[in-house]
């Protein structure tokens, strides 16, 4: 796939995925019929990092790794900010646990990602 085209889909990926984790994490109740709450978070956030940086496809090398770290500081953000958003809530509990595991399913993410991207600028050269 072109290095165009991925960042396109990694926009898209990075938007839905946002919109995903905002109504996911900020509703008042959860429904824990869907699984371990650990797993839900990691799964919440794979694609989060996956899209950001399958946005960095058209960037140099070089740059795609700083630009790597960049999303995974927005990541890490987004992650913390959730989990604080949390507390006052009645119903729900911010947890380190749960922002470990938005941390493991960003990284993992954006490691896939990044490997895509750096292999879809290598194939345009």
């Amino acid at each position: 796939m072109r290095a165009a085209t991925l960042r396109k889909v990694g926009q898209a990926i990075t938007a839905i995925s946002a919109v995903t984790i905002a109504y996911a994490t900020l509703q008042p109740s959860v429904n824990t019929e869907l699984g371990n709450d650990s797993v839900l978070h990691f799964l919440l956030f794979l694609p989060l990092g996956f899209g950001g940086a399958l946005w960095m496809a058209q960037l140099a090398p070089p740059l795609q790794k700083r630009a790597r770290l960049g999303i995974l500081l927005l990541v890490l953000f987004f992650g913390a900010a959730t989990e604080l958003a949390q507390i006052p809530m009645d119903d729900r509990t911010g947890s380190f646990s749960d922002f470990i595991a938005d941390a493991a399913g960003g990284g993992l993410g954006l490691l896939a990602g990044g490997l895509l991207a750096s292999r879809a600028q290598r194939t345009t050269r």
